[in-house]
Order: C-alpha cells, then structure tokens, then sequence
C-alpha cells in the first residue's frame, strides 16, 4: 500500500463543530501496522491536523480501552 490517508471524524449532534477524533495510541499502533502513511483528525480545539502515521505519538488511552483494562480484558 503506497500513499495511504486515514482521515477520522466524529460528529457531535449537540455542537455544529467536529469533536474530537485524534486516534488513541492503540489505534495509532494499528494505523501504523497496516502500512497508512498520513493521519488527518480533528483535535481538542476543533482544528484540522495533519501528521505522518510514523511521527504521530499520543499516551492517550480511550475509555473502551481504560474499561478492557479495569475489567482485565487483554486486547493486542
């Protein structure tokens, strides 16, 4: 796969704005895994932002990920 662009959206029905949709850092190890070269998201403050999948870095945990791991659930 050559030239790859994930671009993640979330629409929030209670604003006129995109929320947030920056990939947490399991997605982030699976963007990169499947050979994606670029990462097109919106961040907390409702900007557009760009980024090489190789240079992308977040400790951000989603909360489906924070329960797996309360309940003990291994994902990976």
């Amino acid at each position: 796969m050559r030239k790859l662009t994930i671009y993640i959206a979330r629409h929030r029905h209670s604003t006129a704005h995109s929320a947030h949709s920056e990939p947490c850092s399991h997605c982030a190890k699976e963007i990169k895994r499947f050979g994606i070269k670029k990462i097109v998201y919106v961040d907390g403050y409702g900007e557009i932002n760009k980024s090489l999948a190789d240079k992308y870095h977040t400790d951000y945990v989603c909360p489906g990920y924070k329960e797996y791991a309360k309940q003990g659930v291994k994902v990976d």
